[in-house]
């Protein structure tokens, strides 16, 4: 029998999969859940988990998932295995902020570790901008094109790029989330190839059983950058579907 305990109890992607699944969610509170190495437990997002439940086969273990939630625990894992050029450059040291400016680059400060979408991102431009205090700064990259890319251990199960919303007229195309005018799509997607190859090489190196990888793709460069990994992306329609025959074939 497959189980699902997700971050956050009321979580609609959580909540939908288990109903396309016929698992049974796990109450955070009042659970009378027997753990057992016979049950699958899919972790959806969660960096701790009850007692009870570590007696079950897990997939994505809560500590993998705490490592890739925390932007800068995530950032140093990608450089201890050798990946972190397929990352966005980052530091937590002021002066190389500051060289950063006054080399004309823009610097995204991260208010917060495990913000999401958009959350806690401040923008410093200019040589003389004040240097927001933060316990993480990343180079901002010019960017084409974003992608999410689904990965599981069998390898990429699904891509999808953010696209402006019909009718937006002031899209922020700095930072692309849904609050700046930009939505998840699949129409007019040709993946760079270097997208995918980024994807899977920084998915390997976080040991988790499956997550959307969230990268950039700057065509000058012709490079692709990861931002981070989502280990409870929103779950609808066809990226609904992808993850319940995903987790069908491995399960």
């Amino acid at each position: 029998m497959t189980h699902i305990y997700s971050y956050n109890e009321h979580s609609e992607g959580a909540k939908a999969l288990a109903g396309a699944l016929g698992a049974k969610r796990i109450k955070h509170k009042g659970s009378k859940f027997k753990g057992s190495i016979k049950k699958t437990l899919i972790n959806w997002g969660s960096s701790d988990l009850p007692n009870e439940l570590f007696k079950c086969t897990i997939l994505n273990f809560p500590h993998l998932v705490g490592e890739v939630s925390n932007k800068l625990t995530f950032f140093k894992n990608m450089e201890f295995h050798q990946v972190e050029e397929s990352c966005v450059p980052f530091t937590i040291e002021v002066d190389k902020v500051r060289e950063w400016l006054q080399a004309g680059k823009t610097v995204v400060a991260r208010t917060k570790l495990t913000g999401h979408s958009g959350e806690g991102i401040v923008l410093l431009e200019g040589a003389d901008a004040e240097i927001l205090k933060a316990p993480l700064y990343t180079l901002y990259v010019p960017k084409k094109e974003e992608y999410r890319v689904h990965v599981s251990k069998a390898g990429v199960f699904d891509v999808q790029k953010k696209l402006k919303k019909e009718g937006v007229e002031d899209a922020n195309f700095k930072i692309r989330n849904h609050q700046n005018g930009f939505i998840y799509a699949r129409q007019d997607i040709n993946t760079p190839e270097c997208v995918t190859n980024v994807a899977l090489a920084v998915f390997a190196a976080t040991g988790l059983d499956f997550g959307a990888v969230d990268i950039i793709y700057n065509e000058k460069q012709k490079r692709a950058y990861v931002l981070e990994i989502n280990t409870a992306p929103g779950l609808t329609g066809t990226t609904l579907e992808n993850y319940v025959k995903m987790f069908q074939e491995i399960l």
